[in-house]
């Protein structure tokens, strides 16, 4: 089973390797509680060179624990029972513009491109920007153009639905949303339209379950897996399993490493995430509480009527699939 996104562990390996460059942070805090949940691959946001850095080394230093990745190839290949970790690349930080970082992130082997994390940036409008549906800058539109020549794909996640449609009208490739569930079962600005969905699937992309409560359900103190079992199926029934994967967006991590990220996300704190954001990040729905119980989503699934092989889909499959057109590279 592979997480097409992991969220805020990087928050965890980044405190770790500053006080100790050489830190195991995955290998002792996280690789048992993915592997009890059935994972045995994960794609991890970076934003700068360090995080590379600190990722690459986690890798390097795990004893053949865990295998960087950067094509399915690799992952399909990599030594038995080792871990396959991928890259993305949230490009709207520090590096948003800089088009020798897109080349030199696709040359290292980062497989993604991210453009927003929820707020207004130099590239696109985000879903909490309060001030309008905006959508792509003028830099936004470069560096989509610029995507189409590299083996980089594209993540729509955390946009506004006008900065999704821009990237629709002016990007020619496949396209995914890593993490986000669907605005028919529970309405929430971070939750993709039955139209979004449906798009999604017509650039050949998967949409990726997430588990963050605020998603899953109005009230999310009462999220539980059935409810995110619902949006899967509405997925599913929409689309079909060869869209849709699994992007649980777990803490994981202290939620104290994290909260400078959820003010990022909601600065003047217009949507509650500085007051609820910790509780509701710190623990997933009900019966699927962190990432060692993710196989409950997968028998779930299988209880709602999926096959195994559609099951292999969900859990991977059509992740791999799109990787593979994106990355047709044979194993290093």
């Amino acid at each position: 089973m592979i997480n097409i996104y992991v969220g805020p562990t990087i928050a965890h390996v980044m405190e770790g390797h500053r006080a100790d460059p050489n830190a195991q942070i995955l290998r002792e805090h996280y690789l048992e509680p993915w592997r009890a949940g059935g994972l045995t691959g994960a794609i991890m946001q970076v934003s700068d060179w360090p995080t590379v850095g600190m990722l690459l080394s986690e890798a390097r230093g795990s004893e053949g624990e865990i295998t960087f990745c950067t094509s399915r190839a690799d992952f399909d290949n990599r030594p038995e029972g080792s871990f396959g970790l991928f890259m993305s690349f949230e490009g709207y930080g520090p590096l948003a513009g800089d088009f020798e970082a897109l080349e030199t992130m696709s040359q290292l082997g980062v497989t993604t491109f991210t453009f927003s994390h929820n707020m207004q940036n130099l590239l696109c409008t985000g879903c909490n920007e309060r001030f309008g549906e905006g959508g792509f800058s003028h830099l936004g539109k470069q560096v989509l153009k610029a995507l189409e020549s590299l083996p980089l794909m594209v993540d729509l996640v955390h946009m506004s639905r006008a900065s999704f449609w821009d990237a629709l009208d002016l990007y020619d490739g496949d396209l995914f949303v890593s993490h986000a569930n669907a605005d028919a079962v529970s309405p929430h600005r971070r939750n993709l339209t039955d139209e979004q969905i449906k798009a999604v699937a017509a650039r050949n992309g998967v949409v990726g379950i997430t588990t963050y409560r605020g998603y899953v359900t109005e009230d999310p103190y009462r999220a539980t897996l059935s409810d995110v079992l619902d949006h899967a199926m509405h997925i599913y029934d929409l689309v079909g399993a060869e869209h849709l994967a699994i992007g649980a967006d777990y803490s994981g991590s202290p939620i104290e490493m994290i909260s400078a990220g959820l003010k990022q996300a909601d600065p003047d704190n217009a949507y509650g995430l500085n007051e609820i954001g910790p509780d509701v990040y710190a623990v997933g729905p009900e019966g699927m509480e962190d990432a060692s119980r993710l196989g409950n989503l997968v028998e779930g699934l299988r209880e709602r009527g999926l096959d195994q092989a559609e099951l292999d889909l969900v859990t991977g499959g059509s992740y791999l699939a799109m990787l593979e057109r994106a990355r047709p590279e044979t194993a290093r």
